[in-house]
């Protein structure tokens, strides 16, 4: 049986901008790794033959993760809010300010929402975090 494998090219364009959030290697023959939007690319190695295999995650399962709890969207809000009006991301420190939390609290929830793709942080550029969700669709949780 022959395996098509997906152009280097295809497979560039489809992850390229996607944080991997997990990387996994089983029996030293498998490598897996998850993105931020849920897709999975699979790459195993055979005695002579090199697979790779790219799938999305299932419809279902992808939905559930995507959607932000009651304080990420207040977060997220609250980000989409200031850019508005200042035209430019709020700095951790103005989110730590307004909802009276720790550093750390505001560093790991920013974390956790690039990771689960509801923002985009260009690294080493301040203030360059992006809602990429419709946050007046939240409003109403």
């Amino acid at each position: 049986m022959e395996m098509r494998m997906p152009s280097a090219e295809a497979l560039l364009h489809r992850v390229k901008g996607l944080r991997v959030s997990q990387l996994t290697l089983e029996g030293g023959r498998q490598l897996s790794m998850r993105f931020s939007d849920g897709a999975v690319l699979v790459v195993s190695a055979g005695p002579d033959v090199l697979a790779v295999r790219l799938s999305s995650a299932p419809p279902g399962s992808r939905d559930a993760s995507r959607r932000p709890t009651k304080r990420q969207s207040e977060y997220l809000a609250f980000i989409s809010r200031y850019i508005e009006l200042f035209g430019r991301a709020p700095a951790e420190r103005d989110i730590q300010r307004h909802f009276l939390v720790s550093a750390p609290s505001v560093n790991q929830m920013m974390q956790m929402h690039e990771r689960r793709g509801f923002i985009t942080i260009q690294p080493g550029i301040a203030r360059s975090a992006r809602v990429r969700l419709d946050v007046s669709a939240l409003s109403g949780d």
